[in-house]
């Protein structure tokens, strides 16, 4: 029998700590100005990823955060480099995407 995936849990911090949690995604930020979003590649390459969120500048991502302190982002999440992981990250679940 398959089990339900758990979420990501979501941290809000200022700084991140100097190991992160696979099993989380942090957001930086202090009070409502959000910096970035920050995680582990859920490839298990062991890279950090991080997101910005910040209005200007490019490339950056939108947060919205759901009733039960769930996560999204958008756009997706593509690695260009290494692992090369692609993926979007809603409600907290990573959503494989496949690049042929």
């Amino acid at each position: 029998m398959l089990r339900k995936p758990l979420p990501l849990r979501t941290v809000w911090v200022m700084d991140l700590p100097e190991q992160l949690h696979s099993k989380c995604v942090y957001i930086a930020g202090e009070g409502e100005y959000l910096w970035y979003a920050a995680m582990c590649c859920p490839c298990g390459c062991g890279a950090t990823l991080h997101m910005s969120l910040m209005p200007e500048g490019s490339p950056r991502w939108h947060l919205t955060e759901g009733l039960d302190g769930t996560i999204s982002l958008h756009p997706s999440v593509w690695r260009t480099v290494d692992c090369r992981s692609h993926f979007f990250l809603q409600k907290g679940l990573i959503h494989w995407c496949s690049n042929n």
